[in-house]
C-alpha cells in the first residue's frame, strides 16, 4: 500500500510539473513589469556586481522605487548564466520552488495529521496529505503565481519548508527557512513574525525543552536580519509602503469621512469626532480589506478579469467551497490535536493581514501565504465524506470526483494556455516585447530613438534593457538608472524614454518615435504597428 501511495505522489508531482513548466517561455505571453526588472538586475549583478543603479550586491532592489527584497534576484542569477537573459531564466526558480512546495506540503500535512483521516477505494489508500498535495498541484492560484518570475513564490516555499522542519524538530534548519521567507517578499515581513509568535504560544511547553536551540537559532537569524532591516527601515525604502498602506492613503471613503469629521468638529459632536477621525477610518478600511479576502465571490469566481486570475476561473475551483466548509467543520469538531487546530486557525487569520493593510484589496499575491490552507481543508472535507458513506456509494462518488478533477484541469488548460495569453497580453505589455526587437533591428537607420513611457509603454526603459540585453557595464558608465519613479524620463546612448508630445517633437528623418496610438495624429507616417494577441492595436512606430 505504501508503494502505491508513493506512485500516486510521484504522479501528482508529474502533473504539478507539467502544469508549471509546459510552454513556460510563451505563457504568460511576455515578461511582466516585475520580471523585466528582476531579470535585468540579475543580469547586471552577474556581469558587474551592481544593479541598474550601480548599487553593489544590494539587499533591496530599488526597482521602480519599490525597494523590494533582492533575494529572488540572486536566485535568478545562475539561471541567467545558464540560459541567458530571457523570461525562462526569470521564471524557472519560481517554478522549481513551486514544485518543491507541492512535495513539501505533502510532508507538512503528514506531520499535522499523523495517522488520521484516510479512506481506501479500488485497492488504493488516500489520506489528507495526498489529497491536499493533489489539490495544490492543480490549484489555479498556485499555478498562476508559480509561473511568474516573482518573489512571492519564494516566500511561500521557504515558509512551508520552515514550518515542516519546525514540526520535525529541526530547529536550526527551520529558522534558516523562516529567515529566508522573511527576506523574500514584502508580505512575509508581516506574516512571518506574527506566525512565529503564535507558534511560540502554541508550542511553549515544547519550546522550553529546546530553549537553548531556539535562542541560538534566534541569534543567528537576527544577525542575518540586521543589515536587511537596516536597509528596509531606511526612509527611501519606506516610501512605497507609506504610499500604499491604508493608514496614509486617501480614497473616496476616507474623503467622505473627513467631511463628516469636519462637520462633527464644527458642531462639537464628540461621538462624530470619535467615529469619523482619521485613525478610526483607517482601522475601518483595514477591517473591510481584511474581510474582503474571505469573500467567496472573489475567491471562487472571476467576474471582472481580476489580477492573478485566469479568465472564467477564481483563485480556487468552485467545487472546493463545500469541501472547505465541511473540512473546517470537522477540523473544529473532530478529535484532532488541539495544536494542529490552533496552527491552522492562526494561519488562516494571519495570512490576510499583509493584504489588508495595503491598498488594492483583496490581493491574491499579498495573501499568497494562505496556501495550502484551502487545499488542506478541502482534503479534510473530502476524506470525511468518504468515511461517512458506504463502500458502494463511495465508489460512485470517487469516480464522480475524479471526473470533476479531470474536467477542471482540462478547463484550466484551455483557459490558461489558450485564452489567457490573448485576453491578458496587455497586462504583460506584449506589444512592447514585439516592438523592441523591431527597433533594435533597424536602429542603425536613426540617430535618435524616443520611446513613450506611459500606457502600453509604461516603464519602457526597463523592457528595452531586458529585451536588448543592454550591456550593464556600458549602461552604468552612461549613468545607469537615476530614478524608477512613474513619471521619470530616462536617457542613455541615443535612446530616450519619456512622454511624447507630438506637436512639440522634432520631425526629422533620422528620428523615430515609439508610442501609443493616441500619441500621434492620424496622418503621422507609420513605420510599423504592433498589436496585442487579441488583435487590438497598441504601439505605433512613427518617423
Amino acid at each position: 500500500m505504501k508503494d502505491k501511495k508513493n506512485y500516486i505522489l510521484l504522479l501528482i508531482l508529474i502533473v504539478a510539473s507539467f502544469l508549471r513548466i509546459y510552454s513556460l517561455f510563451n505563457v504568460p505571453p511576455s515578461a511582466s513589469l516585475d520580471e523585466a526588472s528582476i531579470g535585468y538586475n540579475a543580469y547586471s549583478i552577474l556581469k558587474t556586481g551592481a544593479d541598474e543603479y550601480g548599487n553593489k550586491f544590494p539587499l533591496l532592489l530599488r526597482a521602480y522605487d519599490d525597494w523590494r527584497p533582492a533575494l529572488y534576484v540572486y536566485l535568478v542569477i545562475p539561471f541567467v548564466q545558464l540560459f541567458g537573459l530571457n523570461v525562462l531564466a526569470v521564471r524557472l526558480p519560481s517554478v522549481i520552488l513551486s514544485i518543491l512546495t507541492v512535495l513539501a506540503s505533502y510532508f507538512l500535512v503528514k506531520e499535522l495529521f499523523k495517522n488520521h483521516s484516510k479512506f481506501k477505494i479500488y485497492n488504493l489508500e488516500f489520506d489528507v496529505p495526498l489529497v491536499s498535495s493533489l489539490l495544490l498541484a492543480i490549484s489555479p492560484w498556485h499555478i498562476y503565481i508559480s509561473r511568474l518570475g516573482h518573489e512571492a513564490n519564494a516566500g511561500l516555499a521557504f515558509f512551508i519548508f520552515a514550518l515542516l522542519f519546525f514540526l520535525k524538530k529541526s530547529v536550526y534548519v527551520s529558522f534558516i527557512f523562516f529567515t529566508l521567507s522573511f527576506i523574500s517578499y514584502q508580505s512575509e515581513k508581516i506574516f512571518i513574525p506574527l506566525f512565529i509568535l503564535f507558534v511560540f504560544i502554541i508550542f511553549w511547553k515544547e519550546i522550553l525543552v529546546i530553549k537553548r536551540k531556539i535562542i541560538i537559532a534566534s541569534i543567528i537569524s537576527l544577525i542575518i536580519l540586521i543589515p536587511f532591516m537596516k536597509e528596509t527601515l531606511a526612509p527611501n525604502a519606506l516610501i512605497r509602503f507609506n504610499a500604499t498602506n491604508v493608514f496614509n492613503t486617501r480614497n473616496d471613503f476616507s474623503d467622505k469621512e473627513v467631511l463628516i469629521f469636519a462637520k462633527a468638529v464644527e458642531s462639537n459632536d464628540l461621538v462624530g469626532k470619535v467615529l469619523h477621525n482619521r485613525r478610526t477610518v483607517a482601522v475601518e478600511i483595514f477591517f473591510q480589506n481584511y474581510i474582503a479576502h474571505f469573500n467567496p465571490i472573489w475567491l471562487f469566481s472571476n467576474l471582472s478579469d481580476d489580477k492573478h486570475k485566469v479568465s472564467g476561473l477564481g483563485l480556487l475551483y468552485f467545487w472546493e467551497l463545500p469541501l472547505i466548509i465541511i473540512g473546517l467543520f470537522f477540523l473544529l469538531r473532530k478529535k484532532i490535536d488541539s495544536k494542529v487546530k490552533k496552527i491552522i486557525i492562526a494561519w488562516i487569520l494571519i495570512a490576510p493581514i499583509p493584504g489588508a493593510i495595503t491598498t488594492d484589496a483583496p490581493h491574491a499575491m499579498r495573501i499568497y501565504t494562505m496556501l495550502p490552507i484551502p487545499q488542506i481543508l478541502s482534503a479534510l472535507g473530502l476524506v470525511q465524506i468518504f468515511n461517512y458513506i458506504n463502500y458502494k456509494l463511495s465508489k460512485i462518488i470517487f469516480l464522480g470526483f475524479f471526473s470533476i478533477i479531470i474536467l477542471s484541469v482540462i478547463y484550466f488548460y484551455i483557459q490558461y494556455f489558450q485564452v489567457f495569453p490573448k485576453t491578458q497580453s496587455s497586462s504583460f505589455q506584449y506589444a512592447l516585447s514585439q516592438a523592441i526587437p523591431f527597433v533594435l533591428k533597424n536602429q542603425k537607420s536613426y540617430n535618435e530613438i524616443t520611446f513613450s513611457n506611459r500606457d502600453n509603454l509604461f516603464q519602457s526603459y526597463m523592457f528595452f534593457l531586458f529585451y536588448s540585453k543592454y550591456d550593464p557595464e556600458i549602461y552604468q558608465r552612461q549613468g545607469g538608472t537615476v530614478s524608477g519613479g512613474f513619471e521619470e524620463s530616462h536617457n542613455f546612448s541615443k535612446y530616450s524614454f519619456r512622454n511624447i508630445n507630438w506637436s512639440m517633437e522634432k520631425k526629422e528623418s533620422d528620428i523615430v518615435y515609439v508610442g501609443n496610438i493616441r500619441d500621434f495624429p492620424k496622418n503621422a507616417t507609420s513605420v510599423a504597428t504592433f498589436k496585442y494577441l487579441d488583435g487590438e492595436k497598441a504601439i505605433i512606430i512613427v518617423n
